[in-house]
């Protein structure tokens, strides 16, 4: 028998080789939401794997960003399986996300008619009502290849070859189909009854609840700009023949590290260069460009390669950073908790920056703060400004004036057709990384105040990305590569005993076992990459 302690405190006695299912079944009552994914001695697991130790367990409800991952998860496997069945010439390949939806690219020569994907939606749905189960079942290698074969493409294939013989794989089965995905699925259908397939583009959207209500769909709301920004990072790494990781590492194995980075670089430089001609060509009227983004996006160093860019026009710009105009740590305001609350507004010293902006457009010389991140307050360097003919300021605002350029990370790889990289994951390695470079934080504490950062960005930046005049894409097709080297040893870092923090610690390890590093001697010094790993000649911006 094992020993379990439930989340209320309790022991409960158990069967070797129990899963927490028969469990989270039988305390449903008390939770809010459906759980769909379990936590065993502080480690995610799936609800159906069977365990032989004793431990403290708890769940991780749907209301959730880790659940609605599930649940997304759970959607995708059963569109796939679905289309399988009905259009089985179709390949389907997931992308990206457009706010609670799932864009998913159908590479077929014979394209998803509209009345194929509510066909597939009803099936899906009939496969809702009968809470048709979806089996974990655990494979050696060998037996996961080989009941994977009629799914195994070369990307795939590429990634379970990385995997140690000897390693145990979890594969899902729905209605006989295999699928192999980084991360649990639902234990049956039943569990996501709130859904749509809706046409869009060369495939098809999933709409699904936001975090935090899952019995409500929320109507999909289409956000062209972003996509065609997806669209296109899409398109130039295929094109390039390096977007998933799988194609990244063979790459690398053969030797073309150092040309995916120059090729990465270039694409930048060219689009930094594209939107300098465009504010040049409004010269006359232009005085203001703003830039904003979430956090990690590389606009410290976009705002610097711009400013070069547009200097070669024959403007003379000023950049100025939000960052510097942080209110000193001890006036910052506080949360219910009495932890400092860095993500709400009135954690900027908006008076002053405003003072600021307005004199320098006025013409006036001003002292220009800089914000010592690791002594947390401001200090004034000796740094003054002052507008002169053709500056135009350069300023890390989210604001509804002038040029407004938008900025984030949109990744255009993936494991594999059917395992995406999330972007958000993609730039929390990149905060960890720099914050125990530049900040003096360890990657426990940036972990903890992750779920802070994104619920700043869900009120302050989000809702104003699709009224962006233009939108650049900082993400660099290598940077896994080389962020994996800095973030493995601070991940491994974090204890076990920091709970939610070490959940995600373990999980962005997992990601990052299928990905090959780079030497990072290679990367410009220019590069957006260095912000976030050191080196930049912007240093005195960060």
């Amino acid at each position: 028998m094992l020993a379990w302690k439930l989340p209320c405190g309790q022991l409960r006695q158990v069967e070797e080789g129990s899963t927490l299912l028969d469990v989270a079944k039988s305390l449903s009552s008390s939770f809010a939401s459906p759980v769909v994914e379990g936590i065993f001695n502080n480690e995610a697991i799936d609800l159906q794997r069977p365990l032989f130790e004793d431990g403290e367990i708890g769940f991780i409800e749907v209301n959730t960003e880790e659940g609605m991952r599930v649940y997304t998860r759970t959607l995708l496997f059963m569109l796939l399986v679905c289309t399988k069945k009905l259009r089985p010439d179709v390949e389907i390949e997931v992308r990206n996300t457009l706010g609670s939806a799932l864009y998913c690219v159908d590479h077929s020569s014979h394209k998803l008619t509209g009345e194929d994907i509510k066909a597939i939606e009803a099936a899906m749905k009939a496969m809702v009502a009968a809470k048709t189960p979806i089996t974990l079942k655990l494979m050696s290698k060998a037996d996961a290849m080989e009941a994977a074969a009629s799914f195994c493409t070369t990307d795939r294939e590429a990634l379970l070859k990385q995997v140690p013989e000897d390693k145990v794989l979890s594969l899902y089965f729905l209605e006989g189909c295999p699928g192999y995905f980084f991360g649990p699925m639902c234990p049956d259908c039943g569990y996501v009854p709130n859904f749509e397939l809706l046409p869009y583009g060369d495939g098809v959207i999933i709409n699904y609840p936001d975090t935090g209500d899952w019995t409500h769909l929320p109507p999909f709301e289409d956000k062209p700009n972003l996509n065609a920004a997806y669209q296109e990072a899409e398109d130039w790494s295929a094109m390039i023949k390096c977007n998933t990781i799988g194609k990244l590492n063979k790459l690398i194995e053969e030797g073309y590290a150092g040309r995916i980075i120059q090729v990465a670089e270039a694409l930048h430089e060219k689009k930094l260069a594209r939107i300098a001609d465009m504010i040049a060509a409004r010269r006359e009227e232009l005085k203001l460009v703003l830039i904003a983004g979430p956090s990690s996006s590389g606009k410290t160093s976009t705002a610097q390669r711009l400013s070069i860019q547009m200097a070669v026009n024959g403007l003379r710009p000023m950049p100025i950073s939000m960052d510097d105009y942080y209110r000193n740590r001890v006036d910052t305001p506080r949360k219910a908790d009495g932890s400092y609350d860095f993500e709400c507004l009135e954690a900027i010293d908006l008076e002053l920056f405003n003072d600021h902006l307005q004199k320098l457009l006025a013409g006036e010389r001003v002292k220009m703060p800089k914000y010592n991140f690791r002594t947390g307050f401001r200090e004034y360097r000796g740094n003054e400004l002052q507008m002169q003919a053709n500056s135009v300021l350069t300023a890390s605002i989210p604001a509804n004036k002038k040029m407004k350029i938008y900025v984030s990370a949109l990744t255009p790889m993936s494991f594999d057709e059917h395992n995406r990289i999330h972007t958000t994951d993609a730039r929390l390695l990149r905060r960890m990384v720099r914050d125990s470079q530049f900040r003096s934080h360890d990657a426990e504490a940036t972990l903890t105040l992750w779920s802070d950062v994104r619920e700043g960005e869900e009120k302050y930046i989000f809702p104003f990305q699709t009224s962006a005049d233009v939108i650049f894409n900082t993400t660099l097709i290598y940077e896994l590569a080389v962020l994996k080297k800095y973030a493995v040893p601070l991940l491994q870092a974090v204890p076990r005993e920091s709970g939610k923090a070490y959940m995600t610690a373990q999980r962005l390890l997992t990601m990052l076992y299928y990905v090959k590093e780079i030497d990072d001697a290679a990367i410009p010094n220019n590069s957006i990459l260095r912000e976030f790993v050191g080196g930049s000649i912007f240093k005195d911006a960060l």
